[in-house]
C-alpha cells in the first residue's frame, strides 16, 4: 500500500510540473504572438533603408512616395533650422517649423499623436510617422544590466522556492495519509483473524474503517452460522444414522424394521435437499424470473395437497381485486415456498388450515395459518435472525421459505396466534 501511495504522490507532483511547464508554454506563445503583431507594420529601419537608396534629387520622389503610401506613411524633411523643406500626405496641424525642443519631444515621443521615427540625412532630419494608435514608442532606449540579471536570478528563486514548496506538501501529505492509512493495512491484514481490533470510525477515513469493521462483522457472523449450520445438521444427521446403525446391527435380520430405515434415510435425504436448496438459492439472481399469475401457483398447490391428504381440510380465501395480476417470479420456487409451510401445517397439526390472498392497496398478501400449538418462540427468533442452530430440525423449511420470498423481493412475517402459527408473504410490486 505505501508503494501505491508513493506512486499516487509521484503523479500528483509530475501533473503540478507538467503543469507548470504548461504555463511556460503558453506565457512564451503569448509573446511570439505578440512579437509576429509587431510585423503588420514595416520596420522603420526599413523604410529609411529603402528612401535613402531610391532618393534622386530629393527625397521623397515618386518612387518612394508610391512606397510610403502603400504602407500608410507619411514624411517630412527638415533642414538644419527645423524647417520642412519636403512632405509627403503631411497633416494640416504637423507644424512647417520646429525648433530644438520640437525635435527631443518627436524623436523621444510622439509627433501629433503620430508615431514618428527620425533620422540623420545630410544636415538635416527626415521623419517617418505610422498611423495613429499602430505603434507605440518606449520611453527609455536602455535597460541595466545588473537589473537583467537580478531579475532572472529571482524568477530562478522563485522556481525553486515553488518546487520546495510541491516537495513540502508532497511530505506532509504522505505523512498525514500514512497516519491514516497504516492502521487501516493492518486491520486489512488481520480482517479475518481472532485478534481484529475493531478501528476507531472516526476521521476524515470514517467511512473506509466502518467499511472494513462491517466487513469483519459480516464475516464474523457467517463463520458463527456455518459453525452453527455444521453442529445442527451434525446433530440432525447423527439421530436417524444411528437408528439406521442400531437397525442393521441386529443378529436377525428378519428383526429389521424397513419402515423405520427407510423413514430415517427420507429424513436424511430432506434435510440435504434443504441444504442443497439454501445454498442454491444464495447463488440465484432474478434476471430469469418472468412475469406469472400467482394465483395459478396458489391453486395448484392446494389441489396438489388436498390431493395428497384427502381427509385433511385446507380453506382457500381468495380476496384478490385482480385476478390479473402478475409479479415477477420463478414458479418452481414460488411453489416451493408455500409448499413448506403448508407442509408443516398438514405434518404438525390436525385441525383446519386456512390459506389467505388478497391486493390491498397494489400488495400481493399470502397468509398461510393453522390452529396447532405454534412452534417455540426461540425458534421463530432464530428464523428472524436466520440463526442455523437447531433450525434444521424445527424449520429448515420454514427458513427456505423466507429466502425464496426475500429472492422475489417479498418480506416474511411469522407469528404464533391464539391458537396456531400464522405465516405471511408479502411482495409490494405487482403489476
Amino acid at each position: 500500500m505505501f508503494n501505491y501511495i508513493l506512486k499516487r504522490f509521484k503523479k500528483i507532483v509530475l501533473r503540478i510540473l507538467l503543469l507548470l511547464f504548461f504555463l511556460v508554454c503558453l506565457l512564451v506563445t503569448f509573446l511570439y504572438l505578440n512579437y509576429r503583431l509587431s510585423y503588420e507594420y514595416t520596420n522603420p529601419n526599413d523604410v529609411f533603408s529603402y528612401v535613402d537608396k531610391n532618393k534622386s534629387t530629393s527625397y521623397l520622389n515618386e518612387k518612394n512616395k508610391k512606397f510610403l503610401q502603400e504602407r500608410d506613411i507619411w514624411s517630412i524633411r527638415l533642414d538644419r533650422d527645423g524647417r520642412v523643406v519636403e512632405s509627403f500626405h503631411k497633416p494640416q496641424e504637423v507644424k512647417d517649423q520646429f525648433d530644438l525642443t520640437d525635435v527631443a519631444r518627436f524623436t523621444r515621443f510622439y509627433l501629433a499623436d503620430y508615431p514618428v521615427f527620425t533620422y540623420v540625412v545630410g544636415d538635416g532630419l527626415i521623419l517617418f510617422a505610422y498611423p495613429q494608435h499602430s505603434l507605440d514608442k518606449l520611453p527609455f532606449n536602455y535597460y541595466s544590466y545588473k537589473n537583467l540579471i537580478f531579475n532572472l536570478s529571482l524568477v530562478l528563486v522563485f522556481l525553486l522556492l515553488f518546487l520546495v514548496f510541491v516537495y513540502i506538501l508532497y511530505r506532509v501529505d504522505i505523512k498525514d495519509l500514512l497516519k491514516n492509512i497504516l492502521p487501516l493495512q493492518r486491520a486489512i491484514d488481520s480482517l479475518y483473524e481472532d485478534d481484529y481490533e475493531r478501528l476507531d470510525e472516526g476521521g476524515e477515513l470514517g467511512d473506509l474503517a466502518l467499511s472494513i469493521n462491517q466487513a469483519n462483522e459480516k464475516y464474523k457472523n457467517l463463520k458463527e452460522a456455518q459453525d452453527k449450520w455444521i453442529r445442527g445438521l451434525s446433530h440432525d444427521v447423527r439421530t436417524p444414522l444411528a437408528k439406521i446403525s442400531w437397525e442393521v446391527s441386529k443378529e436377525n435380520k428378519e428383526d429389521l424394521d424397513t419402515k423405520n430405515i427407510q423413514d430415517q434415510v427420507l429424513k436424511i435425504s430432506t434435510i440435504l435437499e434443504g441444504l442443497n436448496l439454501t445454498l442454491s438459492l444464495s447463488k440465484l439472481d432474478r434476471e430469469s424470473f418472468t412475469e406469472e399469475n400467482p394465483l395459478k401457483v396458489i391453486r395448484k398447490l392446494i389441489v396438489d395437497k388436498l390431493n395428497e391428504n384427502p381427509a385433511r381440510e385446507i380453506i382457500f380465501e381468495n380476496k384478490i381485486n385482480n385476478p390479473k395480476l402478475r409479479i415477477q417470479m420463478d414458479p418452481n420456487l414460488f411453489y416451493r415456498m408455500l409448499e413448506n409451510i403448508l407442509k408443516n401445517a398438514l405434518s404438525y397439526t390436525e385441525e383446519q388450515i386456512r390459506v389467505t390472498i388478497s391486493d390491498p392497496e397494489n400488495k400481493l398478501i399470502i397468509r398461510i395459518s393453522d390452529q396447532g400449538k405454534g412452534i417455540s418462540e426461540d425458534v421463530i427468533d432464530k428464523i428472524n435472525r436466520e440463526d442455523l442452530t437447531n433450525v434444521t430440525r424445527h424449520g429448515l423449511g420454514i427458513l427456505i421459505s423466507k429466502q425464496i420470498a426475500q429472492l422475489h423481493g417479498g418480506d416474511f412475517v411469522i407469528e404464533n396466534q391464539d391458537p396456531g402459527l400464522q405465516v405471511s408473504f408479502l411482495f409490494n410490486h405487482i403489476h
